[in-house]
């Protein structure tokens, strides 16, 4: 299969830098950023507004089956990911934080995403790129991209046959996202919501379940450093789901206190980010490699060794102590927010017994829990096949 310079065959531009206040031109004109750029599509419930021009409109106005990419990211996985415009919003750019890629009548959108996409999860667009810690694709390095180029019939058809494989992929996540929901139905059948046990006074400190222990804020200037430890990332917790790959190399010659070391079955807990995102905790199920703690996450460490993690890790999802978290942060940036030990160990929690923490736990324990290994696993030999001409 014959491959194309994409600068040969789609138009790449990087979009435009955030406007002076001064700057002349309408002030509502919708824009779309790094932030709205998901796996799964657009993000666009929380699109951003400025002042473009008509000129500059003209210039970085998006079109149905427009491509944008992530220009830069601090992962490696990040680096180049896709989303497909649709014309979601009527009059709608994009910032210098994305990537524009206008197919010409030469190659399939879909056919192109599902190239891009590959590129990206397979972390090529990383290795091409300029940058230490953050990786910056840039127009240029795009523009010389190697694209494998079939006939456009061809393109066609193997875009059709990854657009249905991705909407299998898609339904099970929807299945997976529904059962990782189950745990706190359960909670709420059997205990109810917390907020009442605070109303009724059934309730204990935070400070007479567990104390709190963390690490240090410590990363390694180079990020190929040959050190065995990785750092957590807050990202390692935001989600309520342990994410390992989330972490930073240590510098090469730190050793770092055992009490500072991730254990298996350890229950995590930020103390900074966003308003709605502090407080977010995580249970380590599974633990690849040597993990370290950071100042910004504190492992739960158990006042009654018999406490049950898994019922604390629901509990401190739930909706009623999410807020009441989210009220107890304080600091003046608009963004990151901080919980302090002191205001923490005075939070209210329901007072419930061991027996009934097991017995929560077992239940959880008989959720079916499927995974997308081998799904990725075939799309990821499919996407093979397909770009090499073997589909």
């Amino acid at each position: 299969m014959k491959t194309v310079p994409l600068g040969e065959i789609a138009e790449v531009r990087l979009g435009r830098q955030r406007s002076p206040k001064n700057h002349s031109g309408p002030q509502n004109r919708s824009y779309v950023r790094a932030a709205n750029v998901g796996w799964d599509g657009l993000k666009l419930d929380d699109v951003k507004t400025m002042n473009f021009t008509d000129a500059e409109m003209d210039i970085y106005r998006l079109r149905p089956g427009d491509l944008l990419l992530n220009e830069a990211s601090g992962s490696p996985h990040e680096v180049g990911k896709p989303a497909m415009w649709m014309g979601e919003i009527e009059e709608c750019a994009f910032q210098n934080t994305l990537l524009r890629v206008r197919p010409t009548a030469e190659v399939e959108s879909r056919f192109l995403f599902h190239y891009l996409r590959q590129q990206a999860l397979t972390a090529a667009f990383a290795r091409g790129s300029r940058g230490v810690g953050i990786h910056h694709l840039g127009r240029e390095a795009l523009s010389k991209w190697p694209i494998p180029l079939p006939p456009l019939d061809e393109q066609r058809r193997i875009a059709a046959i990854l657009d249905r494989a991705y909407d299998v992929r898609s339904k099970q996540v929807q299945v997976i996202n529904n059962l990782e929901h189950l745990p706190e139905a359960i909670f709420v059948d059997m205990f109810g919501d917390p907020e009442h046990a605070v109303v009724s006074g059934a309730t204990v400190p935070f400070g007479e379940v567990a104390e709190l222990q963390g690490g240090r804020n410590l990363v390694a200037d180079d990020q190929d450093a040959a050190s065995p430890f990785r750092v957590l990332k807050i990202s390692a917790v935001t989600s309520g789901q342990f994410k390992p790959a989330e972490s930073k190399a240590l510098p090469a010659d730190y050793i770092p206190p055992q009490d500072h070391l991730v254990r298996q079955g350890d229950l995590l807990i930020s103390r900074a980010n966003t308003a709605e995102l502090v407080g977010a905790v995580a249970y380590v199920e599974d633990l690849p490699g040597d993990l370290v703690l950071p100042d910004k996450i504190w492992r739960f460490v158990w006042r009654d060794p018999r406490s049950v993690p898994v019922y604390y890790r629901t509990l401190f999802l739930t909706p009623s102590v999410r807020r009441r978290m989210s009220q107890l942060a304080s600091g003046t940036g608009g963004s990151m927010k901080n919980i302090s030990k002191a205001k923490l160990v005075q939070l209210e929690l329901p007072k419930v017994g061991i027996a009934e923490q097991r017995e929560f736990a077992r239940r959880v324990a008989t959720i079916p829990r499927p995974s997308l290994s081998k799904t990725d696993e075939l799309l990821t030999s499919l996407q093979s096949s397909a770009f090499s001409g073997q589909l």
